[in-house]
């Protein structure tokens, strides 16, 4: 906690006058206005928590937000007009008759009910969601008065006591920022203290960096921390300035302390919990962590590994699971576990040091780090792009009136430091700008002043890593549509025929031939009281799905519980002769998710698998040339797909598999835009934006933006590592050309370099 002064109070304007700093002949206990009599209570520790009663905002208990009715979703397509249906919220039977006394109303003041939401005026859509002017907001004087959205929703408000209005108003209901406290999480009187002018959630708003040099450059705090009587502030002045030079040194300094952790990157959140056991000053200890560099630029690496090392200097020691090749090269022991995934890994293929890992054979980690393996460039770049997309005047976060291009039809990467902005451009600025642009509902657009595009986008996705189910019952097969298929398959098996089985007697989410006891799922749900619900094996199919009379059916000596529990892999060669179900799967194999299970639930999947499984529908091959599949249809062309960071968990031998998954989806016509710091993705890169040049407020401009090959004669926090990248591709194949022309004539082919 910071060390706080009292000053002038925001809220009443007045100074605070304790003991004998009163006026003459007034005298008085503790901190008071004396304008208004008001009495204040003293500074202590839990005025200045939200997490503490005593200070958190008695109208959303320190949540800094309240769960009310979000207008957003209300009328959550702008693009309609409202006799089309744009307030969602009334296009019913039951609360139809709103609509019918809203488009009455506007008849008598000539609102049009004809055009799209988003072109009225802004008084108009005022007048739709507020009301009319003069409106009580408390009592429906209808007919002289028009109630508006809002009042509609207080009227409902009203009788919550009924179970079916409280299920509808629930899905209308969002975290609103409290009108109370606005965000700051803390009641008012605790903002009345300030120090250099700001209260501290404002202190909470700088960027770490900044509030490190803010408090270190503090003559007052230092000379609190100097003296031998205040022990106390000592103490907090030394745990402030060691924690926030902790966090700046692990490339965290673009952060701010308000920042949520559910908004922070998986990789930010493991080194805000290492900075919390260097803070501890731990020894003897086992730190395991899992991909710490996550999200790191390669210049921040250093970083990490000099923060790494203070552990085991201390006596710890520190396991890391990293794909990263500066991490493993500085490791002191590796040890390789493989050689493949899923069921044909989890074996130790090598143990040792990291020379003795690029000589081992059986190492393809030391295979890519030693050159024997690698991920080439392209053959050629495609050529200069024709078709462009342009944004002016964006601002969000640190970008400030950005105005830049994107190459359509191209694959295309963001690159720059950690927390320069990148994520704020791919989401706030294009994704979302994009959905705004066509009046649909966004969360948090960036202001644009002007969008053009010269290609006419069928759809625009953000990629990201979440689920893409939160059910056990969903998976690879059912997901990539061959289970439809396979069902077909068996139910012309003779036995199936002859016991009167159909394909539906082959699904495990509906018919009679799934197990009564878990309705197909294999595992029965144990609800537990103070811990996450745990799944067993049903004790009566004991996981298989199906009962005992379907599974006694059999294709080529494989029940249906034996394919869902093959896996992609091994699927394709199981259905080698059927090229639709062979065609679905081989989709799945193609992204790198060969070794899953097919009977998988997609619930339990990593965020890059579910990230890689989610490119697979716009793969050429996913959607065949089948009459069954009525797949085609949905599959657009021209879409703009937004990825961040795609190859986070994945190894060098997947990353190829992926790159080859994006250029494949480019060349389909999609349009591809990544967040990467990985050189193998930015090096075969179409086209190249570098976001920069530093984190933060120094972050937020376009100061480079090409092809690799242009990228690499500007000076940024890039250009360093992608010009070594690209230098080691041309000394690899210089080499390989010398060594073709010493036995004998050859054609050379087109290269980008």
């Amino acid at each position: 906690m910071l060390i706080l002064s009292p000053g002038p109070s925001t809220a009443l304007g007045d100074p605070f006058v304790c003991g004998d700093l009163a006026p003459a002949g007034h005298y008085s206990r503790g901190l008071h206005s004396p304008k208004t009599g008001r009495t204040f209570r003293a500074a202590t520790p839990g005025l200045f928590s939200f997490n503490s009663p005593l200070g958190a905002c008695p109208k959303c208990r320190g949540f800094g937000r309240i769960i009310d009715i979000d207008y957003r979703l209300t009328i959550p397509d702008h693009s309609l007009s409202i006799e089309d249906g744009a307030i969602k919220v009334w296009e019913g039977e039951i609360y139809g008759e709103s609509k019918k006394d809203l488009i009455q109303f506007a008849k008598k003041v000539g609102l049009p009910t004809n055009v799209p939401f988003a072109k009225l005026t802004e008084e108009q859509k005022s007048f739709v969601i507020d009301g009319s002017p003069g409106y009580d907001g408390e009592t429906n004087h209808w007919p002289k008065y028009w109630y508006g959205v809002k009042g509609f929703f207080r009227y409902l408000e009203k009788t919550t006591y009924k179970m079916h209005v409280r299920v509808f108003l629930s899905r209308y209901r969002a975290y609103n920022t409290c009108p109370e406290c606005h965000g700051a999480r803390l009641q008012p009187e605790a903002l009345c203290w300030k120090w250099r002018g700001q209260t501290l959630p404002e202190l909470y708003q700088l960027p770490i960096s900044e509030l490190l040099a803010a408090v270190e450059s503090d003559a007052s705090l230092a000379s609190r921390h100097a003296s031998p009587e205040a022990h106390s502030a000592s103490i907090a002045y030394d745990s402030i300035v060691t924690r926030l030079r902790y966090l700046v040194q692990v490339g965290l300094g673009y952060l701010t302390l308000d920042r949520t952790s559910r908004t922070l990157s998986g990789g930010e959140v493991q080194r805000v919990n290492l900075t919390s056991c260097l803070g501890t000053s731990l020894v003897d200890t086992l730190f395991v962590l899992d991909e710490p560099s996550v999200g790191l630029h390669p210049r921040d690496i250093d970083r990490l590994l000099g923060i790494i090392r203070t552990l085991t200097d201390a006596g710890n020691t520190v396991v890391v699971v990293e794909h990263d090749e500066a991490m493993i090269r500085a490791a002191d022991h590796v040890i390789e576990v493989g050689p493949e995934p899923g069921a044909r890994g989890g074996s130790i293929v090598f143990q040792g040091t990291v020379g003795g890992m690029l000589r081992s054979p059986q190492s393809i980690t030391g295979a890519y780090f030693s050159g024997r393996q690698r991920i080439e460039l392209p053959a050629q770049r495609r050529p200069a792009p024709a078709k462009w997309l342009r944004f002016t005047n964006a601002s969000k976060h640190n970008l400030r009136h950005l105005s830049f291009r994107l190459p359509l039809q191209r694959l295309v990467c963001l690159s720059g430091v950690s927390g320069s902005g990148k994520s704020t451009l791919l989401d706030n600025v294009i994704c979302q700008g994009l959905l705004t642009q066509w009046s649909l509902m966004t969360e948090d657009p960036a202001e644009i002043e002007a969008v053009k595009s010269d290609l006419d986008f069928s759809e625009v996705v953000l990629v990201d890593q979440s689920p893409l189910s939160r059910t056990p019952r969903s998976n690879p097969a059912l997901y990539s549509e061959a289970w439809e298929l396979i069902r077909e398959l068996y139910a012309t098996v003779p036995a199936a025929q002859e016991a009167g089985f159909s394909s539906s007697s082959f699904s495990f989410n509906s018919g009679d031939g799934r197990c009564d006891n878990c309705q197909g799922l294999g595992s029965e749900r144990v609800e537990m009281q103070f811990l996450s619900d745990v799944f067993v094996p049903c004790p009566i199919c004991e996981g298989r799905r199906f009962k005992p009379e379907v599974l006694a059916i059999t294709w080529n000596g494989h029940s249906v519980a034996d394919i869902l529990a093959t896996t992609v892999g091994d699927a394709l060669k199981v259905f080698a002769e059927y090229p639709e179900i062979h065609r679905r799967l081989a989709a799945l194999d193609e992204v790198g998710l060969g070794y899953l299970p097919l009977g998988q639930p997609l619930n339990t999947l990593s965020g890059g698998e579910s990230q890689r499984l989610k490119l697979v529908r716009y793969l050429a091959d996913f959607a065949g040339e089948s009459q069954i599949s009525n797949l085609k249809s949905e599959i657009p062309a021209g879409a703009l797909l937004l990825l961040d960071e795609p190859t986070t968990g994945l190894h060098r031998h997947d990353v190829k598999r992926l790159l080859a998954v994006l250029q494949r989806i480019v060349d389909r016509g999609h349009s591809v835009v990544v967040i990467e710091h990985n050189l193998d993705i930015l090096k075969s890169a179409d086209w190249i934006l570098e976001v920069g040049p530093e984190a933060g407020a120094q972050g937020g401009k376009i100061i480079a933006e090409g092809p690799p090959e242009l990228i690499i004669k500007a000076e940024t926090a890039t250009t360093p590592f992608l010009r070594e990248a690209l230098s080691a591709e041309r000394g690899t194949r210089s080499a390989e050309l010398l060594a073709a022309e010493d036995a004998g004539p050859y054609q050379a082919t087109g290269s980008a370099l």
